[in-house]
């Protein structure tokens, strides 16, 4: 990841706001939901988005990953889902609207994936510590990349 002047890269920009878009009653393949239990977590989305989080996990748990670059390794996770065709949201059940659903924004979905990326860490470290005795190969870093052109047409028509 490019460094900005002085060494640090500034922290991933938030795209996406709590409640963005309103109650949603529609689930589709790619949304990932808050929350506990079977059903939350056989939900298509929910699977596909543990599986992401194995692609990422090396790169967040790396000693040499500092901590606002770990910010970027979730919000890249993040706008991977997000990216999908349709695109994936993040959602927790609205308690005030039965059988509705709400996004939960860009900030929390980071925590979310963070989360899942520390799941099993002690284990992905060892991993880690063997490999790099091995070999000194530095973790490349990507940047967090805009949102994809349907979510920045959409935002731009919710603050005109």
């Amino acid at each position: 990841m490019p460094r900005a002047k002085g060494g640090s890269i500034p922290p991933p920009r938030v795209n996406v706001q709590p409640g963005q878009w309103g109650p949603i009653s529609t689930l589709n393949q790619h949304d990932v939901l808050s929350g506990r239990g079977g059903r939350i977590n056989n939900h298509p989305g929910n699977i596909a988005f543990r599986t992401i989080v194995e692609d990422y996990k090396h790169e967040y748990l790396d000693p040499r990953t500092r901590k606002l670059e770990k910010a970027h390794v979730a919000a890249r996770l993040v706008a991977q889902i997000r990216s999908t065709n349709p695109p994936g949201r993040f959602l927790r059940e609205d308690p005030d609207n039965a059988g509705m659903y709400v996004e939960i924004g860009d900030q929390k979905a980071w925590k979310k994936a963070g989360q899942a990326l520390r799941e099993d860490a002690p284990d992905v470290r060892k991993e880690i510590d063997e490999h790099l005795v091995t070999t000194d190969k530095p973790v490349k870093l990507r940047p967090t990349p805009p949102p994809p052109p349907h979510q920045q047409q959409q935002q731009q028509q919710m603050f005109q």
